[in-house]
């Protein structure tokens, strides 16, 4: 597995990219158990301590290059995370995504980084995703990279695109999203 140094940062379009910390936890609660934001993932508990724990198991998964987990910011402020996980030299999973409400256009430019940062280490790899049925902004925005649908359930929609498809429908969003 292919991984990120442990201080890894970045800068760009506009926003400053770090993997998440410990410290991050009570910001990932408070976008997780956000009635709006939290309610097309997966249910989190309000207890930051829980979080705290997750994430150091987490750091584990990423000294591994199995896992990565993004937080974003704008001039000091946390504006998003992401997550990259399942990764093989084949494909990646990317989710967890969840931007701040008063941040406009930043988390589109999230999950653009996050994939451009998974795509640079497996170029040749496959993004699987999957979006909730309901999430209707989320679906018309991933659908617009013209991915395919592999599977179904009854909640969820199941996705998959490559590089090659990414890098040509996310100038669109590029020259939409600059922050």
């Amino acid at each position: 597995m292919k991984q990120l140094p442990v201080n890894f940062e970045l800068i760009k379009y506009g926003l400053h990219v770090r993997l998440v910390r410990e410290e991050d936890a009570a910001y990932i609660v408070k976008l997780r158990t956000n009635p709006k934001l939290g309610q097309f993932v997966h249910a989190t508990s309000d207890d930051v301590s829980a979080q705290e724990n997750w994430i150091r198991e987490y750091r584990k998964r990423e000294k591994e290059g199995m896992e990565f987990y993004f937080i974003f910011s704008k001039e000091g402020e946390n504006v998003g995370v992401v997550r990259l996980y399942n990764i093989e030299d084949s494909k990646f999973t990317s989710g967890s995504w969840l931007a701040s409400s008063n941040a406009i256009g930043a988390g589109v430019l999230c999950d653009i980084i996050s994939r451009e940062i998974a795509f640079k280490l497996y170029p040749d790899s496959l993004n699987f995703f999957c979006i909730s049925k309901e999430n209707t902004n989320v679906m018309r925005y991933a659908l617009s990279y013209h991915p395919i649908q592999y599977d179904e359930d009854e909640k969820n929609l199941y996705f998959y695109t490559d590089r090659l498809h990414f890098e040509k429908y996310k100038q669109l969003y590029l020259r939409m999203a600059r922050l």
